[in-house]
């Protein structure tokens, strides 16, 4: 098993001279410069220098090779093949990384019959996925897809990309389901197998058919070349297909490591899935970029509950030292009875994905001696756009941090037409927005486009809105208070989730908490709460209703209902799923205003439709009678969800 080359956690106190860049990794030509962000100077010493001139080759294919020749026998990644640390991991070294992405391209470049090929990459967190997907994208376009999805929206996602080759494992869908997906996919020449050694499709002998050190054709040397098509939202509907470019890919990857690491020794908690950006850039390129070690924690990450039950053994057996999860998993930690940190070499852990609560991070840090250092960014922007510099000292806790290097946020007022009307004083909320070189192109069915580019703030960069309402104080921090379209409305009042959410959440039953708006037809919506307990601890809505009383000073703020879950829904990223509550909150409200009416809850059967532009309450009722449905219309004329009403035998 491979080792880092020095003692972990020594990151700062190895370096000497200028604090702001390791030791002989300062900028320079033909090396990667490797620097410890601990202030805004720091930023702003960094921004000294263009983003290209502080890493190696202008694509992911070159700096990967250049990481390969500085140390070709090191572990690129190691692989848990399960969450019991005695059990052996699988190692790839950075050689066998580098030549296995070569022969990857050369595969994808013939497949595609010499024309530049898309790859979908449809697989658990092994590394087959880190080659699959950085040889397609030096090959041409790489597709991250979520495995968690049924096969026809895997489909619709490849037929939209013109997918060439799919890399996939035999258990992802049966014979009949992955006929259809060939079916639905015109451009689809080939579906490769990852360990399928009896099949003519299995990758590993795909990949050494092929060679190794050498690229047969010429890929393209353009930074700004779009080589890879992630999806990004998609909870309901069809996702946004968000072009991505060598340039934003690497300046993401390299701000990340200036912020989590940067040492050749660092070792890399690798939990979050690949066909997001937060494990394939800030984990995986970032990892890569700068010849550290991706410890990968088994093929399923956060979402193998042992993985988090002896996350701390994971810690120690393999000296990690940074890595970035999502809220709820930093939580799953802290729920573990009994589990001690004692002896970790981690000095970074990062959450990113959603507004860290306050005590969530402050209990962590009683317990572990860990500060959780909140990040944001969107797929939009290529990933982590500002962060908490410092692994030390105890972030401004309930703040985002700072924008990375040559990244600017701002909080403005927009027109409908998403043209900037004026700019935010500081500590005024407003819509925010990225402006920086790392704004993707554009998706690649340009309808959405209009709401994510933001007119009227040139100052020589593309502006992409968040969708995020906040602020930015005079020192630059970046404040989040939700996404503009959680807020609860309260008859024109609106209702920052947050702090409701942080009042449940101080509950000591309380494992995890979501505010809500609940539809209501005279206020347009109610606050309310879904909640998860703590493993072993009780609590009733009653007794959590009259704790948030006592924490909330707004009125109109305090829940009018709050709804104890077994578990709450998680996306497949682990955030909290509030579409997925939304539903289900309309799916309650629905079926109560139904069963008003019928008088027996039995007569009719009750999903929604999130597909559109509105949520539509489907109703089908079992043979009502003719005034049913006129009575049903009437009492949902209130409601801002529409409905449709179906008259059918209901299946018991």
């Amino acid at each position: 098993m491979a080792r880092p080359e020095s003692p972990p956690g020594s990151q700062d106190r190895a370096d000497s001279g200028d604090p702001l860049w390791l030791p002989g990794a300062a900028p320079g030509e033909g090396r990667i410069a490797r620097a410890r962000l601990r202030s805004p100077a720091d930023i702003r010493r960094v921004e000294e220098h263009p983003p290209e001139a502080l890493r190696e080759g202008a694509t992911v294919y070159e700096a990967i090779r250049a990481a390969a020749a500085e140390h070709p026998d090191k572990a690129a990644i190691i692989q848990l093949r399960s969450h019991r640390v005695d059990d052996p991991p699988r190692t790839v070294t950075y050689r066998e990384l580098a030549e296995a992405i070569e022969r990857a391209a050369n595969l994808f470049h013939e497949t595609a019959a010499g024309a530049p090929g898309a790859v979908g990459v449809l697989l658990p967190m092994v590394p087959e996925g880190m080659i699959a997907t950085w040889g397609s994208v030096t090959a041409g376009i790489a597709i991250p897809v979520n495995p968690y999805l049924e096969a026809d929206a895997v489909a619709a996602i490849l037929n939209a990309t013109g997918a060439t080759a799919l890399v996939t494992t035999p258990g992802q869908f049966d014979d009949a389901q992955l006929a259809g997906v060939r079916a639905a996919v015109p451009t689809l020449r080939r579906i490769l197998l990852v360990d399928a050694a009896d099949s003519p499709d299995d990758f590993a002998a795909a990949l050494a058919a092929h060679p190794a050190g050498r690229l047969t054709f010429t890929p393209s040397a353009d930074p700004d070349a779009e080589v890879m098509r992630m999806p990004t939202g998609g909870t309901t509907g069809a996702p946004k297909l968000v072009r991505m470019t060598h340039r934003g890919q690497l300046t993401v990857a390299w701000n990340v490591g200036a912020l989590m690491g940067a040492r050749q020794d660092g070792v890399v908690g690798h939990g979050m899935p690949n066909f997001h950006c937060g494990g394939t850039l800030s984990l995986g390129l970032r990892t890569f970029l700068y010849g550290q070690t991706l410890l990968t924690l088994t093929p399923d990450g956060f979402r193998d509950k042992g993985v988090v039950a002896n996350f701390w053994d994971i810690a120690r057996r393999y000296r990690m030292t940074s890595l970035l999860a999502t809220p709820t998993t930093a939580a799953a930690l802290l729920a573990v009875p009994g589990t001690s940190s004692e002896g970790h070499s981690i000095t970074d852990f990062h959450c990113g994905g959603s507004t860290v609560p306050l005590a969530l991070v402050r209990a962590f840090h009683d317990r572990f001696g860990i500060w959780l250092r909140e990040n944001w960014g969107m797929t939009e922007v290529h990933g982590t756009m500002t962060g908490h510099p410092g692994h030390d000292r105890e972030p401004r806790v309930g703040s985002a941090g700072l924008p990375l290097p040559h990244i600017r946020v701002k909080a403005v007022e927009v027109d409908e037409n998403n043209v900037v009307v004026r700019e935010c004083v500081p500590g005024e909320r407003g819509l925010l927005v990225f402006g920086t070189d790392t704004v993707t192109p554009g998706y690649l069915d340009p309808a959405p486009q209009n709401e994510l580019f933001v007119q009227g703030l040139d100052e020589g960069r593309r502006w992409a809105s968040t969708g995020d309402l906040g602020t930015v104080d005079e020192d630059g921090y970046v404040w989040i208070f939700g996404r503009a379209k959680d807020l609860i409305i309260r008859g024109g009042h609106n209702i920052d989730p947050a702090p409701v959410e942080e009042a449940i959440a101080a509950h000591p039953a309380v494992h995890l908490a979501a505010a809500i708006g609940r539809p209501d037809p005279l206020k347009g919506e109610l606050p309310i709460a879904y909640v998860q307990l703590l493993e072993g601890k009780t609590a009733d809505p009653a007794e959590l209703l009259d704790f948030c009383r006592s924490r909330i000073q707004e009125r109109a703020s305090v829940p009018v209902e709050i709804i104890v879950l077994d578990q709450l829904p998680l996306t497949p990223v682990g955030k909290i799923s509030k579409p997925a509550l939304r539903r289900d909150v309309i799916e309650r409200v629905a079926g109560r205003v139904a069963a008003e009416v019928l008088g027996d809850s039995s007569r009719f059967h009750i999903t929604v439709d999130h597909s559109g532009l509105r949520p539509v309450a489907v109703l089908t009722l079992d043979d009502p009678d003719d005034d049913v449905p006129r009575a049903l219309r009437a009492a949902f004329a209130g409601y801002e969800f529409s409905t449709e009403i179906r008259v059918a035998a209901v299946k018991r």
